[in-house]
């Protein structure tokens, strides 16, 4: 009934099917769309990267560039900042200050609750 040199799995299986399988394919013909496609990939990704390389570099220059500037103008923020905390703070300290911001806070609450933001 065991029998050692038959495999069970083999009756399933076509026989012209299983030999296929057992087959090597040493080369598959080379099909020219698809060639042509993965050069197309390639060069693109390749364009890409430099675009990439140059648009990082412009923005290293511009920074560098730009820097006294940028220093000119955080320091001009903080001022206005200074002066916009200090004013909130001072609305904050009135009643009405108080209750606006409380009732902008359950708004926020309630909307974050309902998922419309």
């Amino acid at each position: 009934m065991n029998d050692d040199h038959h495999d069970h799995r083999d009756d399933e299986f076509d026989p012209r099917l299983a030999e296929l399988f057992r087959r090597e394919h040493g080369h598959l013909a080379a099909e020219p769309f698809a060639t042509a496609t993965l050069r197309a990939i390639a060069a693109d990704r390749k364009r890409s990267a430099i675009r990439n390389r140059l648009l990082q570099g412009a923005a290293v220059l511009a920074v560098i560039f730009l820097s006294p500037r940028l220093i000119d103008a955080s320091v001009w923020i903080s001022s206005r900042l200074d002066e916009l905390f200090a004013s909130a703070s001072a609305w904050l300290a009135t009643p009405l200050g108080l209750g606006a911001a409380a009732l902008l806070v359950v708004a926020a609450l309630a909307t974050k609750r309902a998922r419309i933001w």
